[in-house]
């Protein structure tokens, strides 16, 4: 079990415990030779290490990936701390304690996935009912779906991470039907409800959250389409304009080409979708920003939300 976390680093510790390397960098150094810059990380985020000393001989045994005790201390460098790593070790894969890397909701999941079927009585269309009970009623895929995180580290980065992005937007989806009432509101839910389903394929979660191979390569927006795409094929007489119209809600939910969707939104509720999505991931990312950062009044540049995040006093 490990003893300490990258929350709870403080510059002038001393270090010695486990990490996970998430990514290594050689860089070169300007007097000549060079070092090794590790990105080491656990359930409470993530570091910066730096190895001056022997760092080809080190960056041999630092590969992404493995897990690693970590000898050093703690030092602040340009307004944020780092380890001045002196040592480094493989540790066994079979010696991790998944608890150690992999945060999880603060929700129950249970909970949120009652809340969930509570809102299978608003997909009235028969057809769209059956297809959300195919996968509903698959109960490896409840499992998975439970317990798959929302993101690797972008947002809701936890275990049932991403049942809780989802049963956000549901509630979110309840001011929309009634600011906007001629909306097709059982499109949006089952819409919100299959967004996100090519998520329990493209993360590994069982030492740390990554990606699969498959989900490296294909991502989940993909994934998920062609996994609604063979439900639908599985019932008998499912409308070909309906089809079309749900598919495209997977394809377009992130929003923009350059966000990762092959197509952008083209009616009201694949729009509403990707809205739905945006503002409940934003919002993630403003509250653990501001979470990660207490004690300070901004953060670094938020890469995601392009600004630096603002601490607000706490009242």
């Amino acid at each position: 079990m490990k003893k300490q976390y990258v929350s709870d680093l403080k510059a002038g510790q001393l270090v010695q415990d486990i990490f996970y390397l998430a990514n290594r960098e050689i860089r070169d150094r300007k007097g000549g030779g060079s070092f090794l810059v590790l990105e080491l990380s656990d359930r409470t985020g993530s570091i910066s290490g730096k190895v001056w000393d022997n760092a080809k001989t080190l960056s041999l045994q630092a590969i992404p990936g493995q897990f690693l005790k970590i000898s050093g201390s703690v030092r602040e460098y340009s307004g944020s701390i780092e380890i001045a790593v002196s040592d480094l070790t493989i540790i066994p894969y079979d010696q991790i304690a998944k608890d150690d890397f992999i945060p999880k909701s603060q929700y129950n999941r249970e909970e949120l996935f009652a809340e969930l079927k509570e809102y299978l009585i608003q997909i009235t269309n028969p057809f769209l009912s059956k297809l959300v009970n195919r996968f509903l009623e698959d109960k490896e895929f409840v499992e998975q779906f439970k317990l798959a995180p929302g993101a690797a580290r972008v947002h809701h980065a936890y275990l049932g991470g991403l049942l809780e992005h989802t049963v956000f937007m549901l509630r979110l989806s309840k001011t929309m039907a009634k600011v906007y009432p001629k909306i097709d509101y059982p499109l949006l839910v089952t819409g919100i409800i299959l967004h996100d389903v090519g998520k329990v394929k493209e993360y590994v979660y069982d030492k740390v959250i990554d990606h699969t191979l498959e989900g490296r390569l294909l991502g989940h927006i993909v994934q998920g389409y062609e996994m609604v795409s063979t439900q639908i094929d599985e019932i008998k007489g499912f409308p070909a304009e309906l089809r079309r119209v749900l598919l495209h809600m997977i394809l377009t939910h992130h929003g923009h080409l350059e966000f990762g969707s092959p197509k952008t939104p083209k009616f009201v509720e694949a729009f509403l979708l990707h809205m739905l999505d945006y503002i409940d991931a934003r919002a993630m990312m403003f509250q653990e920003a501001t979470e990660k950062n207490k004690g300070v009044k901004w953060t670094e540049y938020h890469q995601f939300l392009e600004t630096n995040v603002y601490i607000k006093d706490q009242e």
